[in-house]
């Protein structure tokens, strides 16, 4: 029984090591991004800026096909979370694994900066109606399939490298079901990114 406890206490620290690992390197991301829209030269800044604003402009004038929205948002956000399953049963798809979710930090942190820089003060309000609460739903989601992906690679990697017998049929079973699990969230974030969210960013709008 001792032994059972103390197994589960390794277990529990050890998850918590990752989560905060990939909660980190996805903060890092972000910081950079944020960071990258200041160092942009001057044509380039204001092309992201100009797409910003062509952005808001579609918004504000309900100029938005949300079918198609739908359709691009489900679309990306189920193929970057195929892709981290996928690379979850390779152990060679650690690294990019952790590449795949600073690189998502950063574009966040990008979009959100260009929109500060865009509308100043005011623009930290555009920011968070432009995040809430679809991006965050997908961030979570990310977070969840990195946290399993990055866990199974590392138990095959020991496996292989302690040479033990792995119960795989059982690991797949349970890892599909986390895929499951994801794939429901990403399609509720897309369409909430679809139905909602313009009308979330309306009220921004009103202040500019």
């Amino acid at each position: 029984m001792n032994k059972l406890i103390s197994k589960l206490k390794i277990t529990s620290i050890n998850s918590k090591k990752i989560y905060l690992f990939l909660l980190i390197v996805f903060i890092i991301g972000v910081i950079f991004g944020s960071i990258f829209i200041t160092i942009l030269d001057e044509p380039d800044k204001n092309t992201v800026i100009t797409q910003i604003s062509s952005f808001f402009d579609q918004i504000k004038g309900n100029n938005i096909d949300y079918l198609k929205t739908l359709k691009n948002s489900a679309t990306g956000n189920l193929l970057y979370i195929g892709l981290i399953w996928l690379l979850g049963i390779s152990i060679i798809g650690i690294p990019i694994i952790i590449i795949m979710l600073f690189a998502k930090g950063f574009m966040i942190g990008f979009s959100i900066a260009a929109i500060i820089v865009k509308y100043k003060f005011i623009g930290v309000l555009g920011a968070i109606t432009y995040v809430f609460p679809h991006i965050i739903l997908s961030i979570l989601t990310i977070l969840m399939i990195s946290y399993y992906a990055l866990r199974l690679s590392f138990n095959m990697l020991k496996a292989v490298i302690e040479k033990k017998n792995i119960n795989f049929n059982e690991i797949i079973n349970r890892y599909s079901f986390i895929m499951l699990i994801s794939v429901v969230s990403m399609i509720i974030a897309s369409l909430i990114e679809a139905f909602i969210s313009p009308y979330i960013i309306k009220f921004f709008l009103l202040f500019i």
